[in-house]
């Protein structure tokens, strides 16, 4: 029986841009068609598509677009595409709508494709994978590596002895996230559909991820943010080194991303940066690079692993250290050409919000690369370490170290090994002394008469003869 809703409800389904969780198709599409949307939302995070939505193509607006079925009988078809003629079936919920005082707009079928285990093909043999707001047919290989990428299941699915799916129903943070939610759907339904539950009843560690007021209360793992200040460019830092006592942030997943960002961003306003006229500045990184990697830590995470996100702030850089290292075929060399979800439903259901704080699948690190280069500010760097995924963002400019010794020398009269570190983000003294050296060898440096240890400095010298190109070899 299908499902009366408000025309309002109707003008937010049909305002649904194309993503990587959603699709709109003509209730005139076939079933090939239906195979290759469903299969592909299948093989990734899962997703919804609308089934009786004219394309925009077409030249329709708002309500005229919504051209359903006459009888739910008329779309009989869709449920043998997805159970016979997809191999394996995919996990799958229908649900018919209909306009309130619109009955001549039809009925629409809202599918709903749960993420799947499985590596699912068309009757054509296709195996489909959802990418941003397109679908494309994967190679041998590629196929291959998703099905390695896979595994058995997720820790996400796992039950919770302690939240019950009624329990999980009653929270704060679900009753508010659906009531921005269309359609208007009731808690325990929202609970089944999702899958939020397992078959004893338990909600699920995603569920408490994403709606618990206090994740950690109820999972047997450790799942906070941990922020800490160390007043020092070390490469490790030391008790000695932090300043005050480590923040920790718990709370809902949207919650937990917004006030850790806040908090983050505070700080490191309050970390003095050294510009190259030798003024001292607020750090500042682009918002969105910020944002970026702590909603990557997350979501990525491996909440198997008992262990918080760990979010360091040093003098001249911030780290944030995700537990669990990259998922499946993930390696640091293909970060911005493959993606793997490991918590898929997270990943999915986050994205479900009013303002999601993943509102670009797939191109999270893309964004990050692009904001760090508009700030003219370095490329962020990754690393595996022991259990756990680092990516690193520098304060250190774009610019290379012996062009920011020159300019910093243009309005002083010399500069330490400390200050060029300082200012270029080269955390080696040896380093810097062999960028003193070539520069003191083309003729642009040279030591500070009197000066030696660590009170040793180097100026532009007071006559200066024809110079060579720091790019070319010297003359002999």
């Amino acid at each position: 029986m299908a499902r009366a809703i408000s025309e309002q409800e109707a003008l937010e389904i049909l305002g649904r841009r194309e993503n990587h969780l959603w699709d709109d198709k003509s209730a005139k599409a076939k079933g090939a068609s239906l195979q290759k949307i469903a299969c592909a939302f299948a093989n990734a995070e899962g997703g919804e598509f609308a089934v009786g939505i004219e394309d925009r193509k077409t030249g329709l607006e708002g309500l005229d677009r919504w051209q359903g079925f006459s009888y739910e009988e008329d779309g009989n078809h869709i449920h043998p595409t997805l159970v016979q003629d997809i191999k394996p079936a995919v996990p799958y919920v229908i649900e018919w709508l209909e306009i309130e005082g619109h009955p001549e707009q039809g009925l629409v079928a809202l599918v709903t494709i749960q993420k799947s285990d499985a590596v699912h093909e068309t009757a054509a043999g296709e195996t489909r994978l959802r990418e941003g707001a397109a679908s494309r047919t994967l190679n041998r290989k590629e196929a291959i590596d998703l099905a390695l990428s896979k595994g058995a299941s997720s820790y996400e699915d796992q039950g919770l002895s302690k939240l019950s799916a009624d329990d999980l129903a009653k929270e704060e943070e679900l009753q508010s996230f659906l009531h921005s939610y269309s359609p208007a759907t009731d808690p325990h339904a929202f609970i089944h559909k999702l899958r939020l539950a397992d078959e004893q009843g338990q909600a699920t560690v995603a569920s408490a991820v994403l709606y618990a007021s206090n994740p950690p209360s109820v999972i047997p793992k450790k799942c906070a943010i941990k922020i800490a200040r160390y007043q020092t460019s070390e490469k490790a830092g030391k008790r000695e080194h932090l300043d005050g006592t480590p923040i920790t942030v718990e709370g809902p997943a949207y919650w937990q991303i917004e006030e850790a960002l806040r908090i983050v961003t505070e700080i490191i306003e309050s970390v003095p940066s050294m510009e190259v006229d030798g003024d001292l500045v607020p750090v500042s990184y682009p918002p969105e690079a910020l944002k970026e990697i702590v909603v990557n830590a997350v979501i990525h995470r491996d909440y198997n692993i008992s262990d918080d996100i760990h979010i360091l702030i040093f003098d001249n850089r911030v780290e944030v250290r995700s537990p669990g290292v990259l998922p499946g075929h993930m390696t640091i060399e293909n970060l911005l050409t493959e993606r793997v979800a490991r918590n898929r439903t997270i990943t999915r259901l986050l994205n479900l919000y009013p303002d999601p704080p993943n509102k670009d699948i797939g191109e999270g690190l893309n964004t990050v690369f692009d904001k760090m280069k508009e700030a003219k500010l370095k490329e962020p760097t990754f690393r595996n370490t022991g259990n756990s995924f680092v990516v690193i963002l520098g304060h250190a400019p774009l610019a290379r170290s012996h062009e920011l010794v020159m300019k910093y020398l243009e309005t002083h009269e010399e500069i330490t090994n400390s200050i060029a570190r300082e200012l270029t983000g080269t955390g080696s003294e040896n380093t810097m002394k062999e960028v003193f050296k070539r520069l003191q060898k083309a003729g642009h440096l040279e030591r500070v008469p009197d000066k030696f240890g660590n009170k040793a400095a180097w100026r532009k010298p007071a006559a200066r003869e024809t110079l060579w190109d720091l790019d070319e070899d010297p003359p002999s």
